[in-house]
């Protein structure tokens, strides 16, 4: 017989849990406390085997690999909310008019850019600080757009995840 079902405990338990179920049922089949009890007798002697087994680290390590995995069995595959045949075939797109606002955000860093490298090569070219001064502002409004995309994306991530 199976000892975890001897001493009433899941393969899952602990050491800890494992004691305390030999303990109750010593207690409980002991033959002194059940004296002449044939069926106290033969249930203490698979407790102690139970016990012998489980108790040792060891040789519950060794049992354990001994015995065929179960495998992954759902506690109550109705409760699963998840229904395949809910899902279409068609790729997931966004509403437009949140495709074209996003599009629209996420290429003002790349437009910040282009600008900021135009009006500082003008700069350098027409030897003018205040385009090159131009360019840099640009250049750090373009990092923080970029910035600012990212965050808006992680946010957006979050939320759609519930």
């Amino acid at each position: 017989m199976n000892p975890y079902d001897v001493l009433g405990v899941s393969p899952r338990a602990t050491g800890r849990e494992i004691h305390r179920a030999y303990v109750r049922l010593a207690r409980q089949w002991h033959p002194d406390l059940n004296a002449g009890s044939a069926e106290a007798e033969d249930r203490m002697r698979a407790v102690n085997e139970a016990w012998a087994l489980l108790g040792d680290e060891d040789r519950r390590a060794r049992y354990d690999r001994s015995r065929p995995d179960p495998g992954f069995v759902p506690d109550d595959p109705a409760e699963d909310e998840f229904d395949p045949q809910s899902v279409g075939d068609e790729p997931y797109r966004p509403p437009s008019g949140i495709q074209q606002r996003w599009s629209a955000v996420s290429s003002a860093p790349a437009l910040l850019f282009a600008a900021a490298v135009v009006a500082a090569g003008a700069g350098f070219w027409f030897e003018s600080t205040a385009l090159v001064g131009v360019g840099v502002g640009l250049f750090s409004l373009a990092c923080i757009a970029v910035a600012m995309v990212m965050l808006t994306a992680l946010v957006g991530a979050r939320r759609d995840e519930g």
